[in-house]
């Protein structure tokens, strides 16, 4: 298949708090939509984000997002740091129905404050002999 036969979404670390996403939609995913949904159906739906989260082996929704029908990326602000996180684009059909299109890779957001453990500890890689 090529490359714009595909619909992606991939998600970056912008900060402890933000996250970027960039995604493109390719003309057979929206063909196939409105194949499956109706004529118009892609028109009359709204495009969505949803942002999920990871937790020691669970995952749960924290947020949907309307976004601007021309977007292409857009950057998604989170309540908190140290946070595994993934995004769903997909769109909203008039009758609340999300129908998902693209699922993105999961990032790790940075911790917000410095480490709790602040001890240094130095090894020697050299041996004895510092000559």
């Amino acid at each position: 298949m090529l490359q714009y036969e595909k619909s992606y979404i991939i998600l970056m670390v912008q900060s402890a708090h933000v996250v970027f996403c960039y995604y493109n939609i390719s003309p057979m995913t929206i063909k196939e939509f409105e194949d499956t949904y109706g004529q118009d159906s892609w028109k009359n739906s709204k495009p969505v984000l949803k942002v999920y989260e990871r937790r020691n082996e669970t995952t749960k929704e924290i947020e949907t997002i309307y976004l601007d029908r021309l977007a292409d990326n857009w950057y998604i602000n989170l309540n908190k740091a140290n946070s595994q996180v993934f995004v769903k684009l997909g769109r909203m059909l008039p009758s609340e129905r999300y129908v998902s299109i693209a699922i993105s890779n999961t990032v790790t957001t940075p911790r917000d404050a410095e480490a709790e453990n602040t001890e240094v500890h130095y090894i020697n890689l050299g041996g004895d002999n510092f000559d």
